[in-house]
């Protein structure tokens, strides 16, 4: 059996919108100006706890325990239920059943935390596919380590997978669990594509069907 292995915003949804508006509470909470929409956008990725930390610094604060405690708290107030303006990408849905029906195992692998993961998932119904999950506040170590992965790899009873993202986090998740990573351009990717290692690029989901036949294909 083979498996395909999500990360989620940016790969999967666009929750831009909503993890701004929680950023925006957050600061006005600390009675500071909201941060625009693509500086919060460059935050996302390697955890609540860095984005966090992000805010503070671009507002100039000191990074005190206490506020990073405080402000932490707020956002993920707001974060538990921040769906409403997320919105998932083109093609998600049908390549899901598309590898779904190939019998591909689906798994999701990210850095967000398990309540709003789940929420957020739940909303838009994507919860359903996923046979296996690894969360930002898992009992391992956040992504890239190749923890997070190897979690939901002990989950599944597959032989090959593949690792699906948009980032230089999940590009160093794939090649520190020694997995074919396929990279979709149109999330939130900062670097160059030619600065991220990866067996594939994809722009189209209508794609990710071949690229997952050809690098994690199923057995005979």
């Amino acid at each position: 059996m083979s498996a395909v292995i999500f990360d989620l915003d940016g790969t999967l949804i666009d929750a831009t919108k909503d993890i701004h508006l929680c950023a925006t509470r957050m600061l006005e909470a600390e009675g500071l100006p909201p941060l625009p929409e693509e500086t919060v956008k460059s935050f996302v990725g390697n955890g609540l706890a860095q984005l966090i930390n992000h805010c503070i610094a671009a507002q100039g604060l000191e990074p005190t325990r206490e506020r990073h405690d405080r402000m932490y708290a707020e956002f993920h107030r707001h974060y538990e239920t921040a769906v409403h303006n997320t919105t998932v990408y083109p093609g998600v849905f049908e390549a899901l059943d598309r590898l779904k029906a190939d019998g591909y195992r689906l798994a999701l692998c990210t850095n967000k935390p398990e309540t709003p993961a789940r929420a957020v998932t739940a909303h838009l119904g994507l919860d359903r596919y996923f046979d296996a999950w690894a969360f930002g506040d898992g009992p391992y170590p956040r992504k890239p380590d190749a923890a997070a992965a190897r979690h939901v790899i002990d989950q599944l009873p597959a032989r090959r997978f593949l690792f699906v993202g948009d980032s230089a986090v999940d590009a160093g998740t794939a090649r520190n669990a020694k997995l074919p990573f396929a990279l979709y351009s149109e999330g939130f990717r900062k670097e160059p594509i030619e600065q991220l290692t990866h067996a594939a690029v994809f722009s189209d989901y209508a794609d990710l069907p071949g690229i997952a036949a050809k690098f994690a294909p199923r057995p005979e």
